[in-house]
């Protein structure tokens, strides 16, 4: 599953910029402060209809010693759950000791990496070039996160790096991630779907770190519980834990078919809560929401719970919500049956003429907004893939539709197909273009 790219390098020579770019977001804290953002980022870049995962590491090396103390603490063993590296340089202050020391740890990991020389605007690319060629890497793109030059040639590089085709378990049964904030509660669910005699043993030290596949078996299904194994050693630093934590759940989302986001009734719905839900969002995953812990709390509480879901997950209104004790086994048959539901919804195959009727009632209800002063025409649409589900939608300026028209579509289908639980993506295609 080699779709994983990770920005690293010291603090300040512009990894965030070049996040925002790649994403084409706004959501990395970009500073002028050394060492400002501590906090993980992930996103997805779209290149050319294929897709990878970016994660930005952020003060991953800031240390208040030397930054070539950066093996002995271990932080950079984090990076060793991505599968493609970034590394970025700062062509302003030119090549530096801490860049040789961060190249040669990355090297000792053995990954495919991209050297990255940011703020090329004012400097003159071939002294540059010849400057960082100390460093050794042979695969180097010259890059402006300020302006974009260079973006779309490292994200084509970084797409050459991953399959074309994935390949599936030859069984169909359902694929299902646990995923929460810490005490949540995910090991005793994970347990209860098992069965009290049975552990998750595969979790021993020297085994594969990518995701592991337990098989199921409860109310008569079958199923796996996707999980990744834990962090072999615990660090010094914060951000080595919040880091492992971001990939390790970008990758349990990609090896998953169906994501479980486990909530604690008695904390509320936190921000913590509606970013891992944000998260498989994005990355197009069906998915259920459980409410833990729901035997636990009194009427006030139930209120406030009743409250935060009314106001705080109603940009989730398609995602079912379940009250559930993992602890005492209560609404776990529901969650499951639910959740195979989910899963063999999102294998659907939407008959091509019944798409483009819907689409075109849900048109005649309420036209696309015009683009300055131009007609946006939807000719034609079909599907496009499963898991997620994706729409290509072809006409006339169909790329100008707002993402407030897209979801109008979205909720129309979502009347006349059962799509609970399953996050329509589309692509726009001006003019039949393939």
């Amino acid at each position: 599953m080699n779709n994983i790219a990770t920005l690293v390098g010291r603090p300040n020579v512009g990894k965030s910029t070049i996040f925002n770019k790649l994403t084409k977001t706004n959501n990395a804290i970009v500073a002028d402060i050394p060492g400002y953002t501590r906090d993980c980022q992930q996103g997805i870049c779209n290149y050319e209809n294929r897709n990878f995962y970016i994660v930005d590491t952020a003060g991953l090396f800031f240390r208040d010693d030397d930054v070539s103390n950066i093996s002995e603490a271990n932080t950079y063993e984090a990076i060793t759950e991505s599968d493609i590296i970034i590394f970025v340089v700062d062509a302003e202050e030119g090549l530096v000791s801490a860049d040789i020391e961060i190249a040669n740890n990355l090297r000792k990991l053995q990954k495919k990496i991209f050297l990255a020389i940011n703020k090329i605007d004012k400097s003159q690319k071939d002294i540059v070039i010849s400057e960082f060629s100390e460093l050794g890497f042979n695969d180097v793109t010259l890059i402006s996160g300020k302006n974009g030059t260079g973006i779309k040639e490292i994200s084509k590089k970084v797409i050459d790096e991953i399959p074309d085709k994935i390949i599936l378990d030859n069984n169909e049964n359902l694929n299902l991630a646990i995923l929460g904030k810490p005490n949540v509660g995910k090991s005793t669910l994970v347990n209860t779907f098992l069965g009290k005699d049975k552990q998750i043993t595969q979790n021993k030290p020297g085994t594969t770190r990518d995701c592991i596949k337990i098989p199921a078996k409860k109310y008569g299904h079958e199923f796996n519980i996707v999980d990744t194994p834990g962090v072999r050693k615990k660090s010094k630093t914060k951000n080595h834990i919040e880091i492992i934590g971001v990939i390790k759940t970008l990758k349990t989302i990609e090896a998953s078919d169906l994501v479980v986001v486990l909530i604690d009734s008695l904390d509320g719905i936190t921000d913590q809560d509606l970013s891992l839900i944000g998260t498989v969002m994005e990355l197009g995953k069906p998915a259920i929401v459980a409410l833990n812990k729901s035997d636990a709390i009194d009427d006030y509480q139930d209120h406030l719970l009743s409250y935060g879901i009314d106001t705080k997950l109603k940009f989730i209104n398609y995602i079912p919500i379940y009250k559930i004790s993992a602890l005492k086994g209560i609404g776990i048959k529901k969650l499951l049956n639910a959740a195979l539901k989910v899963y063999k919804n999102s294998r659907i195959s939407i008959n091509t003429s019944v798409l483009n009727n819907i689409i075109q009632k849900a048109i005649f209800d309420h036209q696309p907004p015009a683009y300055g002063g131009k007609r946006i025409k939807i000719r034609y649409v079909h599907q496009g893939g499963n898991n997620p589900i994706r729409l290509i939608i072809h006409g006339t300026y169909v790329d100008k539709l707002s993402k407030d028209y897209l979801r109008y579509l979205s909720n129309y289908i979502r009347k006349k197909i059962d799509l609970t639980g399953i996050t329509i993506f589309f692509e726009l295609r001006n003019k039949f273009e393939r």
